[in-house]
Parts: C-alpha cells; structure tokens; sequence
C-alpha cells in the first residue's frame, strides 16, 4: 500500500473519529437538557464538563457560559487568543454566550477550530438557548396561575408588618412613621452598598434579600439572607454613617426607608423598643458567630450540611429550598467554592438526604443531615 493510500486512510480515520466524538458530545448534553426539572445553574455547570469532549484537543479544552445572569466557566478557564465563541439567542434576542478555549498552544493541521467545531458549538448554544426558553414558559404559567390582586396583596402586607412592628412595643404614630416611605426593588438591583453613606435603616416587608462582604476579583462573603420582617443596616446606627456591608435583591422587594435620625429618636423616646433591637442585634450576631465557626472549624460536609439546615429552618421554614437561592450563594454562605458545594451537593443527593428537582433542594432525611453538620 503506498504513502499515499496509507495518507488518505489515516485522513478518514481521523474524520470519522472527529464525527463520533462529536456526536457522543451532543447525545450527552441532548440527555442532560432534556431534563427540565433540574436547576439551570445545575445544568450549566454539568455541561461545561460535557461540551470539551467534543473538540479535537479535550485535554486544554476549557467552556465558559454566560446567561440568566450566571456565569459558569471550568475551574482553570482563562480566555486566551485560541478562542471561538457564539451567542445564545432566544426569539432573536441576546441572551448569552458560549466560549470555547484552548489554554495552551497545539498542533495547528487543520485550523485551530474544525469547521465541524464550528457548527457544533452553534449547535450546543441552540440547544441551552431552547433549554432555557422551555423554563422561562414554565415559570410564566406558574406565575400566572399562582398571582393575585396586587392591591389586596399590599394590603395584607402593610397589615402583617404593622402587627409586627406592633409586638416591638412602637406607637400607631411611630408605625406609621416607618411606613411612610416604600420602596420596589427589582430582583437582581442593589438595596445599600458597602462604603457608601448610610441616610435610612430598611425594614424588609416582601421579598428575600442576602447581604454580603464585598471583596477583591469578584469574591464576597455572603453573611446572611433577609426575609420579611426584618431589618437591614442596623450596624450603621451609630459609629461610622456608612454601610459595612451590600445588600442585594434576591426576589422582587419591598423596603420600607426609616430615616436613620427618626430612628434614633425612636430609639431615645420609647425604651421598650430599644430593648427589643437590642434583642433582636443580640440575636443576629449569635447566628454570624455560629456560622463563622462552621467555616473555621468544619469540613465540607459539615458545612454544606449547616447552611441547608440554616436555609430550611429560618428562610423558608420548610424542608424545601427554593431555586431562587443560587449554587454560588449558598458557596459563599458555607466559605467554599462553588466547585465544592456543587460536589457536596452531588454527594448528599446520591446518599438519598436530599432531592434536587426543579422546585428546588428538598431535605428528605433532616435527621441524618443534622447528625452531619453536628459531627463536622
């Protein structure tokens, strides 16, 4: 057989053994996405393992996926100039991106990027984006049939925080006085920002909110979530006039703005009120101190045991943790990685203590979890 035939052999060999790779790649993520129960954080980060087996160089192979405001990418990812990338398009809009890149140099016989490459990456990102559209749908008609008059909702609102503001021992003319000023936060929009003047203490009266330390490169400190009825920025009260820490909007809020003057004088004039936010700061910090010593003391499980304890128990009062409570902030929460939790996570589902489907993490042997966050 001459060079030459042996030279075309090889060639179809290597064609075909491209195909196949391929295609093992778009019949693994076509299995993975076609399970619309699952979390789409769960699901992206599932696929960014998945997506390198499909190029030619799977070893330096690195995915990087932006959208719905996550930003999944694999543990080394650095974008370099070995780089393709396409967008995610849901009804000819934006809404994302994949990337693809090499993170070191190789061999360039055909291109950098096969066509067939190419093609299948804006295959991947047609797949996330229809994924994603399916979910969207789902959420509308759960939003649909679970809405109700707004107006009758304020109302019950206004009147469960008036009850509560009247078991902390305040005067019909102070309550009103904090609620004088409401204000709408959309999901995503920042409540107070660390470093900045402090002019109001909030009381949270719809919504979930979580407050975080900000840090260097993108890394934070996620401290705590907030639920009605709650306070926010107490620690700026007295001391500095700024704000020791961000808050950010979880869900859709509503805040009630109390000037932080007509708060103090709140505080002089009615003892029986004090007493109770000083209670209520007392018990705050005990919570942060225990959690400060999960994260210096326990191990991994310990810790990701801890915070689906802490997120049952006093968020959602419920053995059901929503999906609105993202994989990277109950990482910051527990001080790992998202990697780690994610892991974790993986590691309780298999050992049947809890559940994840699209309603969420469901804690289906409390027993056994608290036995795990008390051993460590």
């Amino acid at each position: 057989m001459s060079e030459k035939d042996n030279s075309s052999i090889k060639s179809i060999l290597d064609n075909l053994d491209d195909r196949t790779r391929e295609l093992n790649c778009i019949y693994q993520l076509d299995e993975l996405l076609n399970d619309y129960n699952s979390p789409l954080e769960d699901v992206l980060r599932q696929s960014i393992e998945i997506i390198p087996f499909g190029w030619r160089y799977t070893d330096i192979c690195r995915v990087r996926i932006i959208c719905e405001g996550l930003d999944v990418f694999s543990t080394d990812f650095i974008k370099t100039d070995l780089c393709q990338s396409t967008d995610i398009i849901i009804e000819n809009n934006k809404i994302g991106t994949v990337q693809i890149c090499y993170i070191k140099p190789m061999r360039i016989e055909r291109g950098i990027f096969l066509f067939e490459e190419t093609r299948l990456l804006k295959t991947i990102a047609e797949k996330i984006g229809k994924f994603i559209l399916y979910k969207r749908l789902r959420n509308s008609i759960e939003i649909l049939q679970k809405s109700n008059n707004s107006t009758e909702k304020k109302q019950v609102q206004e009147n469960t925080l008036h009850t509560w503001l009247k078991n902390l021992h305040l005067t019909d003319s102070e309550i009103d006085s904090f609620l004088k000023v409401q204000v709408d936060f959309k999901k995503g929009e920042t409540i107070c920002k660390q470093g900045a003047i402090s002019s109001y203490i909030m009381i949270l009266m719809d919504g979930l909110t979580k407050n975080f330390l900000e840090g260097t490169l993108q890394k934070g400190f996620n401290f705590s979530f907030i639920k009605p009825f709650d306070f926010i920025g107490l620690s700026s009260l007295y001391g500095k006039n700024v704000h020791h820490f961000s808050g950010t909007a979880i869900t859709a809020c509503k805040i009630c703005l109390v000037d932080i003057e007509l708060f103090k004088q709140v505080i002089h004039n009615n003892p029986a009120f004090a007493e109770e936010v000083m209670k209520w700061y007392c018990r705050i910090t005990e919570g942060h101190l225990k959690r400060l010593s999960a994260i210096a003391n326990k191990q991994a499980l310990g810790k990701v045991a801890d915070v689906l304890i802490y997120l049952s128990e006093k968020i959602f009062e419920s053995n059901l943790i929503e999906p609105i409570i993202s994989r990277k902030d109950m990482a910051e929460l527990a001080g790992m990685s998202t990697e780690s939790a994610v892991r974790v996570l993986s590691e309780l589902k298999k050992d049947k203590v809890i559940n994840i489907h699209h309603k969420g993490i469901e804690i289906v042997n409390m027993k056994l979890l608290q036995t795990l966050s008390k051993v460590g």
